[in-house]
């Protein structure tokens, strides 16, 4: 596996021009939004010829490279898919018995968590990686993946002693990723121009960027992610021409290879209202808003919320700047038939006014009926965003404390079995410790404390879950809690559903059973909803919104 893989989370290719061409480059951005829906097509087709040739192939080895390659379709497309991608693919590798695949799948697995949003599960997967035992070419993806992972965390967190933690936790791993890195692959430009940005090295970073880009073709892939990094040193200048332009260029091939991971098109959408060009802005942010939407991450959203919210302050002053002509233009109106009526020698030419006046008239309320409507749509859109947020941070903020709770008390239980087996081994207890070692009590115990907790914690976020998933099925299979107000089953499972967990290897993971129970769990509950089977899960993901 070779190191460039190791971007596809990332930009699509770059077209040859000049900054004196931002115009036609916008127009040509315009028309590629307006066909976007053929480059998805055709994203899809590479999709499912990839699906088609994992499903024929026999070879371990083989289907590993075509199942890490859908990963790579994948990745910048939708992050579920991409997850499940590399689930099969860490699947193969433990078949094979090759750590140094499941090291690489790990790192992979903790960069999409982090790309997403996931921070929790991006440091879990890191947590997996045993240093000790990393080659060389491995090692280059986990300290990549680490130093993205922390460099992310310190920018989410608020708390300016955590955020100093992972910021220097990123510049360790990024120090220790330059002392295995290969200066000859793509890899090494992407770790390294992120960091010259940051230490404000302009010069350096725009030198590494053209010499990555004579070592690319043309349109390519990673031409798209120095076209990015390229904005950013122009960002950093000053020179709002030069980040337009590069910008530009990155949105137009992300639409042009179907990537719903965007990052350029929302930093443009915000730059053209400024520029007062509020219909463009309005159709960059609308396709950013979609594209983060099919790619499920959280990232996307809560970047582009801003955006939406200065574009709708944007409007409000247009409209604002309009109501103040009209009234300009009222005063006008009033003294003109003022002065028409004085005279009956200029009856003719006051009627004549009039009908032009009321004609202007007509066109502006034409004009305000059309930006109020544009107000509402962003007004919705910025609701929806709101409602989304305010789920989502409160989910968070619960399990993160009761994640940091359990934590705690997991080390204590430790210590305690640690304790134990010392005192066990000083006796020569050697039965007793082969009889608490090849128990299952533990796993029993711990599973049942993390389903108990995960419970509590549901039933905190969600007081009227039970009700409403009664709602959903029909009277003869209402359920209820458990006589420890546990959920059952089927209440667990639709809850996982309405934290956003709906792959069914996740489900299953989480449940300790197999995916193929799961299909059966989720089919029968399919079969007892009282309302339309297509909805339900939909349905049970609006619970508590």
């Amino acid at each position: 596996m070779k190191a460039v893989l190791f971007l596809v989370f990332l930009f699509s290719g770059i077209v040859q021009s000049n900054a004196q061409n931002l115009d036609s480059l916008y127009r040509e951005l315009d028309r590629c939004i307006e066909q976007s829906a053929l480059y998805t097509k055709e994203k899809e087709k590479r999709i499912a010829e990839l699906e088609n040739d994992i499903s024929s192939v026999h070879g371990q080895e083989a289907k590993y490279e075509l199942t890490f390659k859908l990963y790579q379709e994948y990745s910048p497309y939708n992050d579920m898919k991409a997850k499940a991608a590399l689930a099969k693919a860490l699947a193969i590798a433990e078949q094979s018995g090759d750590m140094d695949k499941q090291y690489q799948i790990f790192s992979f697995l903790a960069l999409q968590n982090s790309i997403s949003g996931y921070y929790s599960e991006a440091q879990e997967w890191l947590r997996r990686v045993d240093e000790s035992r990393l080659t060389s070419e491995t090692a280059e993806y986990f300290y990549c993946a680490a130093t993205h992972v922390y460099s992310e965390l310190g920018l989410f967190v608020t708390d300016s002693i955590i955020s100093d933690k992972y910021f220097w936790l990123s510049d360790s791993y990024h120090k220790k990723y330059y002392a295995v890195a290969d200066t000859s692959s793509p890899l090494y430009y992407h770790c390294c121009l992120p960091q010259l940005i940051n230490e404000n090295k302009i010069d350096e970073a725009e030198a590494l960027c053209r010499r990555w880009k004579s070592e690319t073709k043309d349109g390519s892939h990673y031409q798209a992610i120095m076209a990015y990094y390229m904005s950013e040193c122009a960002k950093a200048r000053g020179d709002d021409t030069q980040r337009r332009y590069w910008l530009a260029v990155s949105a137009l091939n992300d639409c042009r290879n179907a990537v719903m991971d965007q990052a350029s098109l929302w930093n443009l959408a915000s730059l053209v209202s400024e520029e007062g060009d509020l219909k463009r802005s309005q159709k960059y942010v609308e396709y950013s808003w979609m594209c983060a939407t099919k790619f499920g991450g959280h990232t996307r959203t809560w970047q582009v919320s801003p955006v939406i919210t200065s574009i709708n302050e944007n409007y409000r002053e247009e409209l604002r700047k309009n109501n103040r002509n009209l009234t300009l233009l009222l005063y006008s109106v009033s003294i003109m038939v003022f002065l028409l009526l004085c005279s009956l020698v200029f009856v003719y030419k006051r009627n004549h006014q009039l009908s032009l006046t009321r004609n202007e008239l007509s066109k502006t309320n034409d004009v305000l009926a059309k930006l109020n409507h544009r107000l509402n749509s962003s007004n919705e859109m910025m609701n929806q965003v709101n409602r989304q947020l305010h789920d989502s941070n409160r989910v968070k903020d619960e399990y993160i404390a009761r994640f940091l709770s359990l934590c705690s008390e997991y080390i204590d239980k430790m210590d305690a079995y640690r304790q134990k087996i010392n005192r066990r081994l000083k006796a020569n207890q050697y039965k007793e410790l082969l009889h608490m070692t090849s128990s299952d009590e533990l796993r029993e115990t711990e599973t049942k404390a993390l389903f108990a907790n995960f419970d509590a914690v549901f039933l905190k976020l969600y007081p009227t879950f039970v009700e409403s998933f009664n709602s959903l099925l029909q009277a003869q299979y209402h359920q209820q809690l458990g006589p420890n107000s546990e959920l059952t089953t089927d209440m667990r499972m639709a809850a996982l559903i309405r934290l956003g967990i709906d792959d069914s290897a996740h489900i299953a993971e989480f449940m300790r059973l197999s995916p193929n129970t799961v299909y059966n769990y989720r089919a029968r509950l399919k079969s007892r909803a009282s309302v339309d089977r297509a909805e339900f899960e939909d349905r049970i993901k609006e619970i508590g919104m």
